[in-house]
């Protein structure tokens, strides 16, 4: 008899505990997943900071993190809490005290472009005496932006020249009005407005003030993202992206300005991306951002219907813009279209694969073949 009630009372016992772990486990307990970085480079390393925080006096023996991350964001080649398939599926094991918090920094390689986020973590637990799974979802909003890699700056050295003298050629002179040089004689393309009444009273005769030039630069950058046939090849617009993100370094550097007008579509607001002309480093990070939101699984239209609304609000403006081109696509109506708008001004770009053609015909003036390794991307 006395056995019997021991074994109620055992069996009493472990179903209290039982059911007061499974009431109280999760509770104050939190997680949080954050990126030690809002935005890296293509091929930088950075850190998943990873913390778990029990704030009671119940201890955890087991706890398993798991979530599933973008696979373009790649975990250590010894890393076995992870296994890949379409995405990184972690799983990350923790045993808690008391009032007890880790925190662990797994470090991550950005191998593509994008913008990629963590939106849930799923808590797993064994029941107090390991017979029972415990569970609960906490939701998460983390992500980091991955610019693209800019093309190598050695390789766009000799096209930067042959672009800035483009640019020299066809820049605007405006008089800086605050750069006083001196005065002459009235001539009678000279507006009223330049006269200097207190010269011309003592001479006799009109005479205007003269003013130091400024060089007014402006680059208009245009992607295409069509592919040049049926089968799109993402490798070349990958390496498109790339050249885009290496120009518009490079002409800030210079002091110039630079906008972009692309087909792409960004990936959250599926609408064509476009960046208006600015320079500093604000203006750099500004066009990475969107250069890194760009998704090419997306329909784009063709680029020529694109430049012919620029070309129609070109009519409307005075302002004179160096164009460049990037576009592995070589549709005759985008020759035309382009040549519109550059009048035989601009630099059209061409990534093509090598050990292929690059397609690039007699009637594409001012063009620089761009060859791409497969291998390198």
């Amino acid at each position: 008899m006395v056995v019997l009630l021991m074994l109620i009372g055992a069996g009493l016992i472990y179903l209290i505990v039982e059911r007061l772990y499974a009431q109280y486990w999760n509770k104050e307990l939190t997680t949080e997943l954050k990126f030690s970085t809002d935005h890296a480079v293509c091929g930088e390393q950075i850190e998943l900071v990873e913390t778990i925080t029990n704030r009671k006096y119940l201890p955890l023996p087991y706890v398993y993190v798991k979530f599933q991350i973008d696979k373009s964001l790649l975990f250590s080649e010894n890393d076995g809490n992870s296994a890949v398939s379409d995405k990184t599926y972690r799983n990350d094991v923790f045993s808690l005290l008391h009032f007890q918090r880790a925190v662990r920094r797994i470090p991550l390689k950005c191998t593509k472009r994008g913008v990629y986020g963590i939106n849930d973590i799923q808590i797993i637990s064994t029941g107090a005496f390991m017979n029972d799974v415990l569970a609960m979802n906490c939701r998460q909003n983390t992500s980091v932006t991955v610019y693209p890699k800019a093309a190598d700056t050695e390789r766009l050295e000799i096209p930067f020249q042959q672009m800035m003298g483009s640019i020299e050629r066809n820049r605007q002179l405006y008089e800086d009005k605050f750069m006083f040089r001196g005065i002459r004689d009235y001539e009678t393309y000279d507006s009223m407005s330049q006269v200097n009444w207190k010269a011309s009273a003592r001479s006799g005769h009109l005479m205007v003030n003269q003013y130091h030039e400024s060089v007014c630069q402006e680059v208009c950058i245009l992607l295409n993202m069509e592919a040049e046939g049926a089968i799109r090849q993402d490798i070349l617009s990958e390496e498109s992206i790339s050249i885009v993100a290496g120009l518009v370094q490079m002409f800030v550097e210079q002091g110039i300005q630079t906008s972009l007008i692309s087909n792409g579509r960004d990936v959250e607001t599926k609408e064509e991306v476009c960046v208006r002309s600015g320079s500093g480093l604000s203006h750099i990070n500004t066009v990475n951002t969107v250069l890194a939101g760009i998704a090419l699984e997306l329909e784009v239209r063709e680029f020529a219907e694109v430049l012919k609304e620029l070309e129609y609000e070109n009519m409307q403006s005075t302002s004179e813009t160096m164009y460049i081109l990037i576009s592995q696509n070589k549709r005759d109506n985008l020759k035309a279209q382009f040549e519109n708008i550059s009048h035989n001004h601009g630099v059209w770009i061409v990534p093509y694969l090598r050990g292929t053609e690059s397609g690039v015909t007699p009637d594409m003036e001012h063009t620089i073949e761009w060859e791409v390794d497969y291998y390198e991307r």
